[in-house]
């Protein structure tokens, strides 16, 4: 195994440190007895610690220059440690010095640093070193210039064994610790690549999901915001980061919620426009301690599944309202031929005055408006299936535009056409027109001065629109405008809107009111079938 360049850089810097310690704090503590006594061993040392430094220099200029040949260079400093170490001792007094232990550090170093069989020739070089300095100067074959105490041969091996055996055990100790230093490191380095992988997959996880998460601490601050919370939301993840919960969502507030919050609404102000309806969970969070440290939100926007939520109940309700009509209008038309035959009958007979001709004038336009009025409903209770045929809806729409220019009531309309590219769907093009038709009538009545209609359709989505410059419809009205004999006009029969509803559900297509850039209320046919192919 050989070890990173921090390693090394870290292994000369502690080198650097344990010379000048050692080295440089004998000289200080001896230096006063050097001048009554002779420099040469002071001088050594001085010798030893420059030299070391300038080894110390060359091996950084080796390490940040050539990085390469790592293990030679492992090798070069435990070769320069082991020479080191033998002449401090051999300065320091040989056999009694007290620097014997600086093997001990290098057999050490070279357990962490290096290989096993490094670590068995450090050792053995170091018993090697030692013991035949200490032999040579028994023997007097090498003479030290210290003061040294006269030492009998039990002496010396004495203290050979003492430090052979010192060095042996550190080489074992040092062997074992290394390895399973080594083991801790890759157990540690792989639980680091295990907790980025699964910090990775939560983070694509979390970015990936289609409902929005929030993560917000004990202060009501948002930690996390992921992408779908911010495509939801409208509010890029930069600008919610760190902020404080209301400010992002005003109708969320954490002090008045009773957690957990299993199913939650709000209606939302999106920052692009129009409003949403939201549904939310809340639960707490626990650290490992289970002390609860935040809030963990989860939302959806719950919009277009309320509106079909509505639509679909809206259709049952018409549905059975349907049948009673039929049958109910069915039971009344009898009785009003009757009575509009009767009518009529005592009309050609003569001879009333006028007060009784009046009053059977009356009779017979209430009759006839009745009659009417139930043959829309009719229309609406028992709607005709639609025949397909592939219709241009340019065609549709200026046919419809046509009309209305020769119509009076709108000859005070400023009447325009807005067709983003033409496209042909499969339609029953007469009822169609006569849904059209009906959102004109509709639009004129409650278009203000001076009085703005569009008629428009996209290819890009098959959407055919009808705009109007009036009031608008309210929240509380769109629930109700498709119901039958529901009007906000007081001459209306809530029937015009329940039988667009009726023909537009026929054709496995959707319509829902807008507000347009007027202001004013947008009628909105969604043809979702039945496209060109």
């Amino acid at each position: 195994m050989i070890p990173s360049i921090g390693t090394l850089l870290w292994y000369l810097l502690g080198r650097a440190f344990i010379v000048t310690l050692f080295l440089g704090g004998t000289l200080f503590l001896e230096l006063p007895q050097a001048f009554q006594a002779s420099f040469a061993p002071h001088v050594r040392l001085i010798f030893l610690l420059s030299l070391t430094l300038f080894q110390i220099c060359f091996s950084l200029l080796w390490l940040f220059r050539w990085q390469y040949h790592l293990r030679q260079f492992v090798q070069f400093q435990l070769v320069w440690d082991l020479l080191l170490s033998v002449l401090t001792v051999y300065v320091t007094g040989g056999a009694t010095s007290l620097f014997s232990f600086l093997f001990i550090f290098v057999i050490l170093s070279s357990a962490l640093m290096a290989t096993r069989t490094d670590v068995m020739v450090t050792v053995a070089a170091s018993v090697i070193l030692y013991g035949g300095l200490v032999d040579l100067q028994y023997y007097g074959y090498i003479q030290i210039d210290v003061e040294t105490l006269q030492m009998t041969q039990s002496d010396v091996f004495y203290r050979l064994f003492l430090n052979v055996t010192a060095f042996l055990l550190s080489g074992i100790l040092g062997t074992i610790l290394a390895g399973r230093l080594r083991r801790s490191e890759e157990l540690l380095q792989q639980e680091r690549h295990d907790y980025a992988e699964l910090e990775r997959m939560n983070r694509i996880i979390l970015q990936n999901i289609p409902s929005g998460l929030i993560v917000v601490d004990a202060y009501g601050v948002i930690r996390s915001f992921n992408y779908a919370a911010a495509v939801i939301s409208g509010v890029a993840v930069t600008n919610s980061i760190r902020k404080p919960l209301g400010q992002v969502f005003p109708q969320l507030c954490l002090a008045e919620m009773v957690l957990p919050v299993e199913r939650g609404e709000f209606d939302y102000s999106h920052p692009e426009g129009g409003k949403r309806i939201l549904g939310y969970n809340a639960l707490p969070f626990k650290d490992f301690l289970n002390k609860e440290v935040g809030t963990l939100i989860t939302f959806q926007d719950l919009t277009e599944t309320k509106r079909l939520e509505r639509n679909l109940q809206l259709g049952e309700r018409l549905a059975a309202i349907g049948k009673l009509a039929a049958g109910l209008a069915h039971e009344i038309r009898n009785p009003l031929a009757s009575l509009s035959g009767s009518v009529q009958l005592l009309t050609e007979q003569g001879g009333l005055d006028q007060s009784d001709q009046r009053l059977l004038e009356i009779v017979n336009r209430e009759t006839s408006r009745l009659n009417r009025l139930l043959g829309d409903f009719l229309v609406f209770a028992r709607p005709r299936a639609p025949e397909k045929s592939l219709c241009s809806m340019n065609t549709l729409i200026k046919e419809v535009y046509e009309l209305a220019k020769a119509d009076p009531r709108f000859s005070s309309v400023d009447l325009k056409i807005d067709i983003m590219g033409d496209r042909s769907l499969q339609v029953d093009s007469g009822q169609i027109h006569q849904a059209l038709w009906n959102l004109l009538v509709n639009a004129v009545q409650f278009a203000l001065p001076p009085k703005r209609i569009a008629i428009g359709f996209n290819s890009d989505n098959y959407a055919l629109w009808v705009d109007d410059n009036g009031p608008g419809v309210n929240g509380d009205e769109q629930k109700k405008i498709f119901e039958p004999f529901y009007s906000s006009r007081a001459e209306g029969t809530g029937l015009g809107l329940s039988i667009i509803h009726a023909i537009v559900t026929a054709h496995q297509a959707t319509i829902e009111c807008l507000e347009n850039s007027w202001g004013g209320a947008r009628f909105q046919i969604n043809f979702e079938c039945d496209k060109e192919k």
